[in-house]
């Protein structure tokens, strides 16, 4: 049975959106479009079933509207005063962090659908990586915390992700250094002979090309193993299996991982 192909147009209106929007979707990869020999581009009715059933919106009474509010007004001492109630209530910043995360996913798509501006998705990134830094100021290490390195694959940006993290981080033990965008490949092994870290967390996001995350997993591995420093890598990049790296996909699995390196590296 051949499948259903719809143009531009029709997407649009079973979507709800603009011609120009089912366009900049196909383009950035949140649709699959094919194309007729005369180059014009077809989308799969399935293909918008996907969609659709992938972007219901979330119940006004989910837990993440809690967060949502806050964080598209840029409201800095609501979304604090959520966080730090939140954080008396779980007992655990990874908890926290977690339920924040989903709030940003969340927000961004309802970017992606175009119920959500811009510049409300860029207000809350800001507002979140503002109070996560300020919250994890306060937070103290004890007298001769080992040392972790935070940071990106080198030219990934997407650095909100660390920002939470820290959090889980200093409570956990370990007294950040943060870097956000990591460094080329090359100067792993100076970066560590000169701030000598016990760990490395590095994160990589969806964005990230497998081949730039593989080369530069490749260089952290080397230069970690040289001198036996934990690695854990995270984010929704695509990590390979790793020798001697930890793999996390979230910040309750990332509150494991560094409370046994910690413990290990006693």
């Amino acid at each position: 049975m051949n499948e259903v192909l719809l143009g531009a147009g029709e997407a649009a209106r079973r979507l709800g959106v603009s011609p120009a929007t089912i366009q900049r979707w196909v383009s950035a990869g949140l649709l699959t479009a094919t194309r007729t020999h005369g180059g014009h581009r077809r989308i799969p009715l399935s293909e918008i079933q996907r969609f659709l059933a992938a972007t219901k919106p979330v119940p006004a009474t989910s837990n993440l509207e809690k967060w949502i509010g806050p964080l598209l007004a840029g409201d800095l001492q609501a979304l604090r005063a959520l966080m730090i109630a939140a954080r008396q209530k779980s007992g655990h910043w990874s908890s926290v962090v977690e339920d924040i995360a989903a709030a940003i996913a969340e927000i961004g798509r309802r970017w992606e659908i175009g119920t959500c501006h811009i510049f409300e998705e860029h207000a809350a990134s800001e507002t979140l990586r503002r109070v996560a830094a300020s919250c994890s100021a306060e937070l103290q290490c004890g007298p001769g915390a080992p040392s972790a390195v935070l940071l990106t694959v080198a030219g990934d940006r997407h650095t909100l992700g660390l920002s939470l993290a820290e959090l889980v981080v200093v409570e956990t033990g370990w007294k950040p250094l943060w870097l956000g965008d990591g460094p080329p490949p090359h100067e792993l092994d100076l970066l560590i002979e000169k701030r000598r870290p016990s760990l490395l967390v590095v994160a990589a996001s969806a964005a990230t090309p497998q081949k730039v995350i593989s080369r530069y997993q490749a260089a952290l591995e080397k230069a970690a193993g040289r001198r036996k420093i934990a690695l854990v890598f995270a984010g929704d990049g695509s990590w390979s299996k790793s020798k001697i790296g930890q793999r996390v996909h979230n910040f309750l699995e990332l509150e494991r991982t560094l409370t046994q390196c910690k413990t290990a590296s006693v």
